[in-house]
């Protein structure tokens, strides 16, 4: 698991400006969708797919538990509210699907008003786990240097903007000098293989996997059919990280299972185990292309990479903008494990 991958983990980067961080901020209110009685999904607006992560709720009679938490900090906060004037049962679990900061580091939030939740990692995940809480402070001082930054733009806007614009970051001001006060405090338990826990009458498990990274986790509530799959079941999926190879393997697991009807990713709409015979084509094709070109460079073989691709996740702006840097990332990482 490398630093840099930790603190700068290119999901982030991909929509990340000063101004956009700002915009958010005012726009960060996810959509719910009831999964099942038991499963509550926190779906990202479309425009936000490839920045925030989704979060799933899963309730049973004594105990709660929330997969995930965004990097959008002021979303989570949103998330927080709704538990609080919701839950009927003591949020008892936040699991983190994976490192990446667009899952975990939101999870500070979260254990700022549910001390009680104890946070579940994966093992390997764990063994770094010093590293997060730098990464919370780095995510800190980059909004701080957005803020900055933004104030020194402010003169720029039209005069009718600018009232506008002193407001947002007046009240970007307010939350970030909250989020300091927040920390990202270590796992309570930590998965190698499988987890099972009972909610009080509903039953799930935690798996772990080496696939969209070293350190993934899947959870599994076999009563409602449904997994929650975080970045390993993406429609477009992000290959920069893990094993590419393992990847493919899990997901034609999942393509074959007859024990799943629902699938919740990290980012975009839930899905059926049958969608994912498209990013299995995609990651399939990755690999291909990358090991059949090896004198390729990484620009020659993005060039001559199959279209249909690119016509296929060109749906709308985010996913075209997003395409060719995922793209990029999972011929690197190919070129990389040669």
């Amino acid at each position: 698991m490398n630093r840099l991958n930790v603190i700068s983990h290119t999901l982030v980067l991909l929509l990340l400006s000063c101004m956009a961080f700002i915009h958010s901020l005012a726009h960060a209110k996810s959509q719910t969708q009831q999964i099942s009685k038991h499963i509550l999904f926190f779906k990202q607006p479309s425009e936000y797919r490839f920045y925030d992560s989704n979060q799933v709720l899963v309730q049973g009679d004594k105990c709660a538990l929330l997969y995930d938490a965004s990097g959008n900090f002021s979303a989570v906060e949103g998330t927080v509210e709704y538990l609080k004037t919701t839950l009927k049962t003591p949020l008892c679990y936040v699991v983190a699907s994976h490192f990446h900061d667009d899952h975990l580091l939101g999870i500070a939030v979260v254990q700022a008003h549910f001390k009680d939740a104890k946070l579940i990692v994966h093992q390997q995940l764990a063994k770094e786990f010093d590293y997060f809480q730098q990464a919370f402070t780095d995510k800190l001082d980059s909004y701080q240097q957005s803020i900055e930054l933004s104030y020194q733009r402010l003169a720029e806007q039209p005069a009718s903007q600018r009232a506008l614009w002193q407001d947002k970051l007046s009240l970007a001001k307010t939350r970030l000098l909250r989020w300091r006060e927040y920390k990202l405090y270590p796992p309570a338990l930590t998965v190698e293989n499988t987890l099972t826990l009972d909610l009080g009458g509903y039953p799930i498990s935690i798996n772990a996997y080496n696939a969209h990274t070293r350190a993934d986790l899947m959870l599994l509530a076999k009563h409602d059919r449904t997994l929650l799959g975080g970045d390993i079941v993406d429609y477009l999926p992000y290959p920069g990280h893990g094993d590419l190879s393992n990847w493919v393997n899990v997901l034609e697991q999942l393509i074959n299972s007859k024990t799943i009807d629902v699938i919740l990713p990290g980012h975009g709409n839930a899905l059926t185990p049958n969608d994912l015979k498209q990013p299995a084509a995609f990651l399939k094709a990755i690999l291909s292309h990358g090991y059949s070109q090896p004198e390729q460079d990484l620009q020659q073989l993005q060039q001559s990479f199959p279209e249909q691709f690119e016509h296929h996740y060109s749906q709308d702006e985010p996913a075209k903008k997003a395409y060719p840097l995922f793209l990029q990332a999972g011929l690197k990482r190919t070129k990389q494990s040669k």
